[in-house]
């Protein structure tokens, strides 16, 4: 399960995109203003009336000249371009920093290339695998601890749980709606960044929704988790609790707490999502 150094958390690169495309949506909204209103002056040229003969008869009187009228002419508005997706990472830097009032959320965006990155982890998540090198340098603060029962016993100490709340407190801070709004946005350069790992025009979106199912069904372990350690890895006593994956194992060392707020904002991005792309 981990060793005595600590795995890097594993759900925060799932979160950390999330938080960046509510940023990228509330960059959008506060920043965008109404298009200008172009006025057309339309003149209706007057009419000139002939010069009276004795031999010739008065004209029938012409109506008169209509007013010259003002026509708001509203300018198409362009189709949002979006940028490459090499060039999209300042995008949603700047969107998730204006967005969030949590300092820590400056350390979620710093990596470079975050779609990409995201894409990839997501993938290994949905296929019950970890990529840990996305998210490296995001660590908890404090090492992984354990509490020794005996010579080939251990439980995992509670005290472990805090270091990952900071996390947990930022993803509850995402607006779901936003995020899967944004996301929906995002999805031509999160199809790219899929292609690019070789699976050609498979949908993404059927990756994400496989990887939020996975998350949603760890368990949630209110009491003592038990530990062995047969070699340097720890692993957990219970052979069901092995069993799971590694992004829901990573639930389980966030603590019960953790992981309840955890599931309960992935499940409400995941139904906002599902609400978007069912249109």
């Amino acid at each position: 399960m981990a060793d005595n150094r600590d795995n890097k958390p594993i759900v925060i690169m799932f979160v950390i995109v999330l938080v960046a495309i509510v940023g990228v949506v509330g960059y959008f909204v506060t920043t965008s203003r109404p298009e200008p209103q172009v006025v057309e002056k339309i003149e209706i040229p007057k009419v000139v009336e002939p010069v009276k003969s004795e031999s010739v008869p008065d004209p029938e009187p012409e109506p008169p000249t209509a007013p010259v009228i003002e026509v708001p002419v509203e300018e198409e508005k362009p189709d949002f371009v979006l940028p490459l997706l090499d060039d999209s990472d300042q995008l949603i830097r700047d969107g998730a920093v204006s967005l969030s009032r949590h300092e820590g959320v400056n350390a979620w965006v710093a990596p470079n290339q975050l779609i990409r990155k995201f894409v990839a982890f997501t993938d290994n998540i949905a296929r019950g695998q970890v990529a840990k090198e996305p998210i490296r340098s995001l660590a908890p603060e404090g090492p992984f601890l354990v509490r020794k029962i005996d010579e080939k016993t251990f439980e995992l100490d509670h005290a472990s749980y805090s270091r990952y709340t900071p996390f947990v407190e930022i993803a509850g801070s995402v607006d779901a709606r936003r995020a899967a709004e944004f996301y929906h946005l995002l999805r031509p350069l999160v199809q790219i960044a899929y292609a690019e790992l070789g699976y050609g025009n498979q949908n993404f979106d059927d990756v994400m929704f496989q990887a939020i199912g996975r998350l949603l069904e760890t368990p949630i372990i209110t009491g003592q988790i038990r530990l062995v350690q047969p070699v340097v890895m720890y692993k957990f006593e219970d052979p069901k609790l092995e069993s799971l994956s590694a992004a829901q194992k990573q639930l389980l060392r966030m603590g019960p707490s953790n992981t309840l707020l955890l599931r309960a904002k992935i499940s409400e991005i995941a139904l906002e999502l599902r609400a978007i792309l069912d249109r």
